[in-house]
C-alpha cells in the first residue's frame, strides 16, 4: 500500500469517526429530549389523574352527605310523624272516656256552642250531634242551649255524617259552619302537635351540638 493510499484511508477512518461521533452526540441529546418529553407527558397525565381522582373524591362524599341527609331526614319525619301519631292517639283515648263521664262531657259540649256562637254572626244556629248524643241531650238542650249561647235561636239535627262525639255548629242557612266534633278538632290539632314536636327535636339536636 503506497503511502498515499494510507494516507487517504486514515483521513477516511478519521472523517467516519467523526461523522459517528457527531451521530452519537446527536442521538444522545436526542434520547435525552425524549426522555424530558416523556417526563414531563407522565407528570402531566399524574397530575391529571391526581385531579380526575380528587375530583371523583369529592364527588362521592357529596353523594354520601346527600344520601345520609335524605336518610336523616325521612328518619327524622317519621319520628316526628310517629310521635305525633302517639299524642293524638293518646288524646282519642282521653275524648273516648271523656264521652263516659256524662256530666263533664255535656259541660265539654256547652262549650263547645259557645265557642261556635260566638265565632258566627247574629242569627239562628244548628247544632249537630251524633245520635247517641242528641239522644242524651234532647232533654237537656234548652237549658243548655240558653247558657251557651244566650239570646240566640240553636236547633238540634243529626249529623251527616260520623263523628266520635263533639258537634258540627251551622248557621241556619249553612254558609257558615263551626267543625267542633272531635275528629275535626283533632285534625286541627295535628299540625299544632307536629310543629311542637319539630320545634322540641330542633331544641334537642341544637343543644346536643
Amino acid at each position: 500500500m503506497s503511502q498515499h493510499t494510507e494516507k487517504l484511508e486514515g483521513l477516511l477512518y478519521a472523517q467516519a469517526m467523526g461523522l459517528a461521533d457527531q451521530h452519537l452526540r446527536k442521538a444522545r441529546e436526542a434520547s435525552g429530549q425524549i426522555s424530558q418529553e416523556l417526563q414531563a407527558r407522565l407528570r402531566k397525565l399524574e397530575k391529571g389523574e391526581e385531579q380526575r381522582y380528587q375530583l371523583e373524591a369529592e364527588q362521592l362524599c357529596r353523594q354520601i352527605i346527600q344520601a345520609a341527609k335524605i336518610r336523616m331526614d325521612s328518619e327524622h319525619d317519621r319520628l316526628r310523624w310517629a310521635l305525633a301519631q302517639d299524642v293524638l292517639a293518646e288524646v282519642r283515648a282521653r275524648l273516648d272516656r271523656l264521652t263516659q263521664d256524662t256530666a263533664r262531657y255535656h259541660k265539654v259540649l256547652q262549650t263547645y256552642l259557645a265557642e261556635a256562637a260566638r265565632a258566627m254572626p247574629e242569627g239562628g244556629l244548628v247544632a249537630e250531634l251524633n245520635p247517641r248524643d242528641l239522644d242524651a241531650l234532647r232533654p237537656l238542650w234548652n237549658s243548655l242551649a240558653a247558657q251557651a249561647a244566650p239570646g240566640r235561636k240553636v236547633e238540634l239535627a243529626a249529623m251527616a255524617d260520623h263523628a266520635s262525639g263533639g258537634m258540627l255548629v251551622r248557621s241556619e242557612d249553612g254558609r257558615l259552619r263551626v267543625d267542633n266534633t272531635f275528629e275535626g278538632r283533632l285534625a286541627r290539632m295535628q299540625d299544632e302537635v307536629l310543629g311542637v314536636i319539630m320545634d322540641s327535636l330542633f331544641n334537642q339536636a341544637g343543644g346536643a351540638a
